[in-house]
């Protein structure tokens, strides 16, 4: 497979950038996270998750952003926070091909060469296995989404 590119830097997480000790809660936070979104909506550029207003979820959001920009410097994320308790709001979103990247990494149907194309693990047999189930469990909520 061809790798991905923008600004002709190649596309793929690398979580070797995440400490050791965090990767495989970064993982598991990364779910938390998607699987709670109430809505998902499609961006020019990317996705935004309407996640709910409850106390340990903006947190979880910032664990997510905090991490998840060391492996994939290329995202640009927001957090938004709506007024009178309103959602929460994260958004993932990038340059050039963030979005194929999304959905070609997070798929059901990706074959195992090219999730390890797309995210890197430094060959650790254990975390490939937790990025193989989690990875499609993403993807289901990327397919929920909506025009904005």
């Amino acid at each position: 497979m061809e790798s991905l590119t923008v600004d002709t830097q190649p596309l793929f997480c690398d979580m070797t950038a995440i400490p050791a000790d965090e990767r495989k809660e970064h993982l598991l936070t990364a779910q938390d996270v998607f699987l709670a979104a109430q809505e998902v909506r499609e961006l020019p550029n990317g996705y935004a998750l309407r996640l709910p207003n409850e106390s340990d979820m903006f947190m979880a959001m910032a664990r997510f952003v905090e991490n998840e920009r060391l492996c994939c410097p290329f995202f640009n994320f927001g957090l938004d926070v709506e007024a009178h308790g309103g959602p929460l709001w994260l958004q993932l979103t990038g340059e050039g091909e963030i979005k194929a990247l999304l959905l070609t990494t997070l798929s059901e149907h990706i074959d195992p060469a090219t999730l390890k194309e797309n995210i890197r693990t430094g060959g650790d047999a254990h975390l490939d296995a937790v990025v193989a189930e989690a990875a499609p469990r993403l993807g289901e909520v990327l397919k929920k989404a909506v025009p904005a």
